[in-house]
């Protein structure tokens, strides 16, 4: 990896697991396992899409229904898919002590 690989990795990680990040030397492990915990949130940002938004007060219940169906689809047929924060998050949750092992070398 080259300086700026490595400055993006580490923002991104000091993103989602704060300042202790910092500290962990940006390797081949560490890459292989932000590549994981991307790839596990994936799934998760998948099944958010189809996750209906909070009905309005007041809004009629199978208005926002059709509209949250139409609004589903176009979201999963959408091609440059985002990863949801909540999604990132939980992996990071999960896989903490992985990368914390990662970054000892071990």
């Amino acid at each position: 990896m080259d300086l700026y690989e490595r400055e993006n990795l580490q923002d991104f990680l000091v993103s989602l697991f704060g300042n202790q990040a910092q500290s962990w030397p940006m390797n081949e492990k560490v890459f292989n396992l932000t590549f994981e915990l991307v790839a596990e949130s994936t799934a998760c940002s998948s099944a958010m899409d189809v996750v209906p938004r909070p009905l309005p007060y007041g809004a009629n219940p199978f208005t926002w229904l059709k509209k949250q169906v139409r609004g589903a689809f176009i979201r999963r047929l959408n091609e440059n898919k985002e990863q949801y924060v909540v999604c990132l998050r939980a992996a990071a949750v999960r896989m903490v002590r992985r990368f914390q092992m990662a970054a000892q070398g071990i």
